[in-house]
Formats: C-alpha cells, structure tokens, sequence
C-alpha cells in the first residue's frame, strides 16, 4: 500500500471516529445530567423524609415546612393532592383570624396533622386555644387547638398536585425508585465507563506495542537488505579481484612459454 493510499485511509478513519466520539461525548453528557439529576432529588427526597423531620414531626428544610394535604376541606384555597409550603410558629400570639395553621389534632382515633384556618382565638390564661375550620367544611371544628399543637403556618406557597409524588416518594417503593434505582444505575453507567476507558487504553497501548514491534521488525528488514547487498558488493569484488589475478597469472604463464 502507498503512503498515499495510507493517508486516505487514516483520513476516512478520521472522519468516520469524530462524529461517533461526538456522538458518545453527547450521550455521556445527557445520561450524566440525568443521573445527577436524579440523584439531587433522591438526596432531597432521603433527607426531606428520614433525616430532617424536625422535632414536632413534619419534614421541613431551612425551617420550610413540607406538607401534602390529603383532603378537599380546605378547597379552594388548596385541595388533596397539593404540596403547601409553611413556616414555623415562633410566636403564637402573632396569629389571627383568617390565618391558616397546620397542628396536631385526633382525626378517627389517630394523632394526625391538620390544616384548616383560624376562626376564634381564646385566652386560656397562661395560654392560646384556637378555634378553627375548614374552607370547604360547613360547620367549625369539634376540637379546639393548644397552642403547643401548632406546627406551622401556611405561607400561602403551593405546587399543585404535587402532595401525591411527595407521599409517594416517602413509602418504600417510592425510595427504591426514586433513591435505589438511579444511585444503582449511576454506579453501574460510571463502572461501565471506567471498564471501557480501560479496554480503550489497553487497545491502544497493544495498537503502539504492534506499531513498535512493526516499525522494528521493517528496520531490522531494511538494515537485513543492506547487509544482504554489501555482501553481494563485497563478493563481487571478490571475484573481480580472482578473476583479474588469474587473468594476470594467465598472461605470465604465457610470457614464460614464449621465452622459452
């Protein structure tokens, strides 16, 4: 093959390599922004659920309460399915009427979180009972609210729908999803990637070693070639040099028989 043809083929490789690299350097990037990206939210959803709930109960971040309403009481303000945003309750007197508080209450025989908005605020004396109800609802609570129940204040922020992915993420198939599957994925990509960057390496440590072991193999051809033809000169001034010592030796032999 001529060096021309050499070029031409290394030419054609490389216009046939650089759109795949480009291509993989793309796919690389898209599947890594994606993985981080779920991991960013497994991280948040890990730590708003097991980590950071807080000593009265809710998950909260930077003192941000989440909450996930599961009825229609408070419609239409929000309804069930909604993620609302409260702040927590430094100071209870600070609250009034129309305010929408989030506190803890018995809903069927169950401690549970209630949210609904304040409509009577009493002086217990050393403390505040509030009387509450819910937007939808057409009659007040039953159970007044202690002071020391409240968790939180609706800051008036809310992700529609949301509340229904916040509650799922907190069950156990919601956290091998959400957190199990893409770290697995995120691992195994990464250790895929690390083993074909290591066959790569290897391929083209054994492609240098080949071109070596090539490059040696036609010098040593080259340095045998030359070797093969000053053998061939020095024999053939050899034998020149035989032939025209017995062509002198013939002359002298015939000088001598003349003579005589």
């Amino acid at each position: 093959m001529s060096k021309q043809d050499e070029r031409i083929n290394e030419n054609t490789e490389e216009a046939v390599v650089k759109p795949e690299k480009k291509g993989r350097r793309i796919a690389n990037t898209i599947v890594n922004v994606v993985l981080v990206v779920a991991i960013v939210i497994a991280a948040v959803c890990t730590y708003v659920s097991f980590i950071s709930t807080s000593g009265n109960g809710v998950p909260s971040i930077f003192g941000i309460e989440l909450l996930s309403i599961q009825t229609d009481s408070m419609y239409p303000e929000f309804a069930a399915g909604d993620l609302i945003f409260s702040h927590r309750v430094k100071d209870t007197s600070a609250l009034k009427k129309g305010d929408v508080i989030t506190y803890w209450t018995i809903i069927e025989g169950e401690r549970a979180l209630n949210t609904h908005r304040i409509v009577e605020i009493y002086d217990g004396g050393d403390h505040l009972i509030f009387g509450t109800k819910g937007d939808n609802n057409s009659i007040d609570d039953g159970m007044p609210v202690h002071e020391a129940d409240i968790v939180g204040q609706y800051s008036g922020n809310k992700i529609k729908g949301a509340g229904k992915v916040f509650d799922f993420l907190q069950t156990s198939t919601g956290f091998l999803i959400v957190v199990v599957v893409p770290v697995g994925l995120f691992f195994i990509y990464h250790l895929i990637q690390f083993f074909r960057v290591m066959f790569e390496y290897q391929s083209v440590k054994n492609r240098l070693l080949y071109e070596q072991e090539r490059e040696a193999a036609e010098t040593d051809k080259n340095e045998d070639e030359e070797k093969r033809k000053e053998r061939e000169r020095l024999e053939a001034e050899i034998r020149a040099q035989i032939l025209s010592e017995m062509k002198n030796k013939e002359g002298n032999n015939g000088n001598d028989s003349t003579e005589g």
